[in-house]
């Protein structure tokens, strides 16, 4: 039994084209992982970035709010200083038309 060159020749082809094809499969499959990883990485760094802008906003936004509570607690006592002193003037205002009547 002989085994003729062109037969030897079929055997590699078949197996090369087999071979071939796990390998294209193997690595296309890497490449789709790597692809798909870059993409994710890519949206990770977009979310980061995103996220310092928000965190630098709510930052800012708290130092507006702390000022606006110390100027609300200073028109408050501004206000109760104001209203005792019209009690004030409405009582003298009161003892003058007390004593002209």
């Amino acid at each position: 039994m002989t085994i003729s060159n062109v037969e030897i020749l079929d055997v590699i082809n078949f197996t090369a084209t087999g071979v071939a094809g796990v390998v294209g499969w193997i690595v296309g499959r890497r490449k789709q992982k790597n692809d798909f990883l870059v993409e994710l990485q890519s949206s990770i760094d977009l979310l980061i970035h995103k996220n310092k802008e928000l965190l630098d906003e709510v930052i800012l936004l708290r130092g507006e709010n702390s000022e606006l509570a110390i100027e609300v607690k200073e028109l408050r006592n501004e206000n109760h200083q104001l209203k005792i002193a019209i009690e004030k003037l409405t009582e003298e205002l009161n003892k003058l038309k007390n004593k002209n009547k």
